[in-house]
């Protein structure tokens, strides 16, 4: 079994205790712009879920969809590490999983807290950004639609997809992930569109289990090993969505 089918059979077999869905949000409209624009770091977050301490941001014109996660937790950030980050989009906000950026991927050797903060301290911020680009080079592309699983290096140019992590003076963690609209739209917006876009997490995050936020199939691989909570619960994943309204510059 490939592992696209592998994954497609995974999430129709988890039972969520929750699926919180938040109430649909308008994204920002934006005329094209650099994908380093400084407007992504200076405008207001759309939504924060504080389980996650994660704040979201939502941009989008007619070609592109950018959407950056920010968090200044260093225990979201070592979640992160440790299990890598999934981002799923459904461009019909029925939040199915069928299409997801695998960014970064999981750590090969797990931070246990006192180890990631020692880590965390030896960097000055230009050094914490070289570390983001050596470390975090690879990220993967799921669309159980097409039946496509994609491995795509962040040194390659590529035209449907970006993706950038950085820290900030302000900023502990910044992810930056800008998709072409057409991916999800094959006609121009019309200004009804609204796109849901989800992050898997766990409940109770504790030193046995070192994410909460990962791949599905990730946590379904080490969910008997490293179990979460105290009642030792293997189905202990939850899910946050929130709906995006895209608007169209003539039609906000």
């Amino acid at each position: 079994m490939s592992r696209l089918f592998q994954l497609a059979f995974l999430v129709s077999l988890f039972t969520f205790n929750s699926c919180a869905v938040k109430d649909q949000i308008s994204s920002y409209w934006l005329d094209k712009r650099n994908f380093n624009s400084e407007i992504y770091s200076t405008t207001e977050a759309n939504l924060y879920n504080p389980q996650d301490q994660i704040s979201v941001k939502v941009f989008n014109n007619d070609l592109y969809i950018d959407i950056i996660l920010e968090t200044n937790s260093t225990n979201t950030l070592r979640k992160i590490y440790n299990l890598g980050l999934s981002v799923w989009i459904d461009s019909k906000a029925k939040l199915q999983n069928n299409f997801a950026i695998n960014f970064p991927m999981p750590a090969e050797f797990p931070f246990s807290k006192e180890k990631f903060e020692n880590y965390l301290s030896r960097f000055s911020l230009t050094e914490m950004n070289e570390e983001f680009q050596d470390r975090f080079q690879v990220y993967e592309v799921v669309n159980t639609k097409k039946n496509e699983s994609l491995t795509i290096s962040t040194l390659q140019e590529d035209d449907i997809y970006q993706v950038n992590l950085s820290s900030k003076n302000e900023v502990l963690f910044s992810y930056h992930l800008r998709i072409l609209m057409s991916e999800f739209y094959s006609e121009k917006l019309s200004g009804d569109e609204i796109i849901g876009i989800g992050i898997a997490s766990i409940n109770v995050a504790n030193e046995e289990y070192h994410s909460a936020l990962s791949s599905k199939e990730y946590i379904n691989k080490r969910m008997e090993r490293l179990k979460t909570g105290y009642n030792k619960d293997p189905f202990e994943l939850t899910e946050w969505w929130a709906k995006f309204k895209l608007p169209t510059k003539s039609k906000p």
